[in-house]
């Protein structure tokens, strides 16, 4: 039987995770616009599907996005494998209100800015938006623990 896998956190990491608490929020993200040309349907909407494709194939080439943080008795916390581990937990589907405008995307962003992530769950997530004025573009949130 081959033993899981576990990897000690480095000490950075694990004094970010530290850090962490209900007011002190230790991830990062960013917003990013994207043509929504390439990636629609006949009908015009936002193919979520090919999106999925393409941060499957990422996940491929990074292990970690698929590892969380174990902390066993008396030890120090471990990057282990997530047997459970669902695409559909971390990227996140959602839409603006119309008319889908700037303010309305700094409000989402915020909103998805001031949650904790699941320290149970891989540290990241990523939200498509749609619903943005025109529809020619859609934004993308990812966020990220330190």
């Amino acid at each position: 039987m081959t033993q899981p896998f576990a990897e000690r956190l480095t000490m950075l990491d694990a004094t970010f995770l530290a850090f962490e608490d209900e007011n002190v929020h230790m991830h990062v993200a960013s917003l990013s616009t994207f043509d929504a040309g390439p990636l629609t349907t006949e009908d015009g909407c936002l193919d979520f599907g090919r999106i999925e494709k393409v941060i499957l194939q990422m996940l491929d080439r990074n292990p970690r996005m698929r590892q969380k943080v174990w902390w066993p008795t008396g030890g120090p916390p471990m990057w282990i494998d997530d047997a459970d581990f669902r695409l559909s937990y971390h990227l996140r589907q959602t839409a603006l209100p119309l008319p889908g405008d700037a303010r309305q995307l700094k409000r989402l962003a915020g909103r998805v800015m001031s949650q904790t992530l699941d320290l149970t769950e891989p540290l990241w997530e990523i939200w498509v938006v749609g619903g943005v004025e025109g529809g020619e573009r859609f934004p993308m949130l990812p966020k990220l623990h330190q």
